[in-house]
Parts: structure tokens; C-alpha cells; sequence
């Protein structure tokens, strides 16, 4: 099911199925769009993985379970528990067809809000089980790149720029792609080129060891985001199609990390979990804001 929300000329369309953003539109522009266009195409939930799995499978207490690309909830049906012209929040609790890809017992919920030209997420993740639940979380919002539908001058160059200088490190893949090999310096930056040169030399660019929580995206068609991020993600990548009419970056804040190529197999041993006790929960928040 697909929920519209409308405040103050902005638009959103959220889908119940992995409660992403199917498209947003402020000031007129569309701005952000599932382009493959079924739920958890571009804009997804990634949980309790981000990326993939080396090999397919991981143990839990040495039991083999598998796990496809990005986890459970980009392919589930959320539940509707309150909504209304302007916000709706979207629930899930794990199934028992859930538990034999992922052993654990979780909740997960999401409150999706429009204000003015902005719009606010805040998604959170309860253990519910006895037992700590360890996990990954990610989101994976895309952004439009070209501005002549409305008119712009497509030209320029895409732009990711930090709040100040910041000196990152970048976790690098193997040849084909697929799973961390070590990491690397950047070297200080302030801003990064959002183009296809630079998603061809790093497949994903995946930066990590600074601060991430709040980033600006200047588009060629000459769109300019904020987006804030809170708590600030281990890991901040960029990934997308940016060449072409229809050209899109991801700018994804993930509290996790793609699987290694030289694998551990016993999620409780593996880099880029995080561990939730029983009764615990965890909370994590996103504006975009169109600032022009």
C-alpha cells in the first residue's frame, strides 16, 4: 500500500512494503524517487544487514542461516499504526518465517514526517527477545540529479560537501565489488565529487572515522539538500547512476558495514554489528531538507 502525505506544497508517497520513500516533491520538483519502481528499489531499509553476506551464509552458535542483499524489511509489509495528513508510522515484529533467516526477535518502526520542505525520519529498533540481538542498520536514500524537468541548466558538477574539513578514511572493496578488502586514508577533504568517476574507482565509496551528521548535496541541476543524520553513522557511502537524464546518487548512512572478504562466519564475531540487550531499543534520525 502506498501512503500519501501532503504539508505546506510538499508531497511524499511512502510504501508499506519496507516502508521507503517511493517519491517526495517539494517546491514542484521531484526530488526523490524509487526509480525501479516496486518497494525497496532504490530508497530501502537495511536491517539487521547492510550489503551482502560473504559466501551467502552466517552462523549463529555455529547453526548456518542466510540473509539476502540488505536484510528482511525491504520486502516485508509494514503495519499502519497511526497516520495522518502529514505523518504516518509504519511497525513490524519479526515472524517465525523471519527467524529462520535471522534467530532473534525484534520490532522495528518508523514515523515519517513532513515539515515545510523537509522531511523528518525517525526509525527504531526494540529487542524484544531474551537474548542480545545483534545487527546492522542503513539507510539508502537517492536524490535526482538532473534539473531540466523543471527547467534548470543541467550542468555542473554533483557535489557531497561535510560541515567542515574532515579527514576520512574509505573501507576499499575486492575487484569485483562485493566485500571489504582494508581501508585506506582520503586524505583531508571538505567536499567529494557525487559522479560517476568517482562511484567507477570505489564501486561503493564507503568513508568512515569522522564525523557524518550533517552533509549538503549540491545537484548539477541546481538543487541544493541538507541532510542531517543523528546518531552519526560509522559509515556514510555514496552509490548510484549518476550520468544520464535520469541520473541519481544514494547517499546512505549505515550503522554497519558490507561483509569482508576474508569472512567471519559467527555473526557474534563479526566487525560492524552493533548489540542490543533484551529490552533495549535503538533510535535513528534523518531530515532531508530542499533547501532550494
Amino acid at each position: 500500500m502506498k501512503i500519501e502525505l501532503g504539508k505546506d506544497g510538499a508531497r511524499a508517497v511512502i510504501d508499506t512494503i519496507g516502508a521507503c520513500v517511493d517519491s517526495l516533491t517539494i517546491g514542484g520538483e521531484q526530488c526523490v524517487i524509487d526509480k525501479r519502481g516496486t518497494g525497496g528499489g532504490i530508497d530501502a531499509v537495511l536491517f539487521p544487514i547492510v550489503g551482502r553476506q560473504n559466501g551467502g551464509d552466517y552462523t549463529v552458535d555455529g547453526k548456518v542461516f542466510k540473509l539476502p542483499i540488505h536484510g528482511l524489511l525491504k520486502g516485508v509489509e509494514m503495519s499502519v499504526k497511526d497516520r495522518g495528513d502529514d505523518f504516518v508510522i509504519l511497525t513490524y515484529r519479526a515472524t517465525e518465517t523471519d527467524k529462520q533467516a535471522y534467530p532473534f526477535d525484534f520490532e522495528y518502526a518508523v514515523k515519517y514526517a513532513l515539515r515545510e520542505r523537509k522531511l523528518y525520519q525517525h526509525h527504531i529498533v526494540f529487542n524484544v527477545g531474551d537474548k542480545p540481538l545483534r545487527y546492522s542498520f542503513g539507510l539508502h536514500p537517492s536524490f535526482l540529479l538532473d534539473g531540466a524537468k523543471t527547467g534548470k541548466t543541467n550542468t555542473g558538477t554533483d557535489i557531497l560537501r561535510f560541515r567542515k574539513h574532515i579527514s576520512p578514511n574509505v573501507w576499499m572493496l575486492d575487484d569485483n565489488g562485493h566485500f571489504v578488502v582494508g581501508k585506506q586514508p582520503l586524505g583531508e577533504v571538505k567536499q567529494i565529487e557525487a559522479s560517476a568517476g568517482t562511484i567507477a574507482k570505489y564501486g561503493t565509496l564507503m568513508l568512515c572515522d569522522a564525523a557524518f551528521r550533517d552533509i549538503r548535496l549540491y545537484t548539477r541541476g541546481g538543487s541544493m539538500w541538507e541532510i542531517g543524520i543523528l546518531p552519526s553513522p560509522p559509515v556514510l557511502a555514496l552509490w548510484g547512476e549518476p550520468d544520464g537524464e535520469d541520473g541519481y546518487v544514494c547517499v546512505e548512512p549505515w550503522w554497519g558495514l558490507n561483509d569482508f572478504a576474508d569472512r567471519e562466519r559467527e555473526l557474534s564475531r563479526k566487525a560492524g554489528f552493533n548489540t542490543l540487550m533484551p529490552g533495549q531499543s535503538a533510535h535513528y534520525h534523518v531530515v532531508l531538507k530542499k533547501v532550494r
